[in-house]
């Protein structure tokens, strides 16, 4: 279910300060137990605590900035190198970034949907603070596939301009599924037809 608060099921709400044309909330972690990213062992023991800071999805156009209380764990497991280790939040934020993930899917989809400057100038507007770089850099990593996960029956291909100027890439897009699933670097024939090659799955192959 969506919620207002992101990660509404790990994280709880301590207070909302409105300052500077921004809204801050104050959040801590709700998690009981963690698990080691090295060795998966479940542990409760706190080391020590810390904050950090995300951007989340505007609200009303107000940009919405998170403080995360969160905490370092002790791992009990004694043939685990990581002795240490910083708590994460699954579905919320990924490790070491400043925007939530709902931030970054719905940069993407602007992205997808108006292209590089078009989308950061509209995503400004609507109070998603971002640059033409960071859309792009958004835009692959959603489109990033595993080759093994690439089946395409029906493909969509087309070119979208970088910047100004002679600086394009395509866009290859999976029109049974909707949804974006490579870019490549310059709008000619040759990189398109070596990924068709090496990628593309033709109907009879499925059965």
């Amino acid at each position: 279910m969506k919620t207002l608060l992101a990660g509404a099921q790990i994280l709880k709400l301590e207070k909302i300060v409105q300052m500077s044309g921004a809204i801050t909330l104050f959040v801590g972690s709700v998690q009981l137990v963690v698990n080691c990213p090295s060795c998966q062992t479940v542990t409760s023991k706190v080391h020590s605590r810390y904050e950090r800071a995300a951007a989340d999805l505007p609200w009303e156009g107000i940009p919405v900035r998170l403080k995360l209380r969160v905490r370092k764990f002790f791992c009990h497991n004694s043939e685990c190198n990581q002795r240490i280790f910083c708590e994460q939040l699954p579905e919320v934020v990924d490790r070491y970034a400043h925007r939530t993930d709902r931030l970054n899917e719905a940069l993407s989809s602007i992205g997808f949907a108006l292209g590089g400057r078009p989308g950061a100038k509209a995503a400004t507007k609507l109070g998603m603070q971002t640059g033409v770089d960071s859309i792009l850099r958004r835009m692959r990593k959603a489109a990033a596939r595993p080759p093994d996960e690439v089946k395409v029956r029906t493909l969509g291909v087309d070119d979208w301009a970088l910047k100004k100027g002679p600086n394009y890439g395509t866009i290859l897009v999976d029109l049974e599924k909707r949804r974006p699933i490579d870019l490549l670097q310059g709008r000619e024939a040759a990189p398109l037809e070596e990924w068709l090659k090496r990628f593309w799955c033709k109907p009879d192959n499925y059965g």
